[in-house]
């Protein structure tokens, strides 16, 4: 019995010791997939362990390798993070948007040439979301930029003709 004891408490003590060895990387760059289909396409951000912040837990897991989320919501260093959905757009698209905190941001939509297509103040707010109509758009490339004081991000899309 006293054998079988010592046993066991080697076994524990050298898997204490080893623990440091089995730490689970933040991003697992073998699980890395830019093609896997996220067939979830809710708006819920995360703030992944690497201080990114990603569309929802599907995409940091699969797409990105992420292994662990910090917390749910933005990063506080990316400010406000914003996405939409379909890229290529004939009418109309989702935009959703999430800021850290609650400050008054401007949307703004422009074409490749740097025209101006659409301006909309967004008030304070923690989330927001909203249809954008782009029937009357021109077909081409568009750059959709949102501004939130001194920090901003910029996405584009392609408004293709009917």
């Amino acid at each position: 019995m006293r054998q079988v004891l010592g046993v066991l408490f080697l076994v524990l003590l050298f898997a204490l010791q080893s623990k440091g060895q089995f730490n689970e990387p933040c991003v697992d760059s073998s699980r890395i997939s830019p093609f896997f289909q996220c067939n979830d396409p809710t708006f819920y951000p995360v703030c992944g362990c690497n201080w990114k912040t990603y569309r929802n837990g599907c995409s940091a897991f699969n797409v990105h390798g992420v292994n662990r989320n910090n917390y749910e919501g933005v990063c506080q260093n990316d400010v406000l993070f914003f996405n939409f959905f379909p890229n290529v757009v004939t009418y109309n698209f989702q935009f959703y948007l999430q800021f850290y905190g609650e400050e008054t941001s401007t949307l703004e939509i422009r074409d490749a040439f740097g025209k101006l297509w659409f301006y909309q103040l967004i008030p304070r707010t923690h989330y927001f979301q909203s249809t954008l109509e782009v029937s009357r758009f021109r077909a081409g490339v568009y750059f959709i930029s949102v501004r939130s004081g001194d920090f901003y991000q910029v996405k584009k899309f392609i408004r293709i003709s009917e």
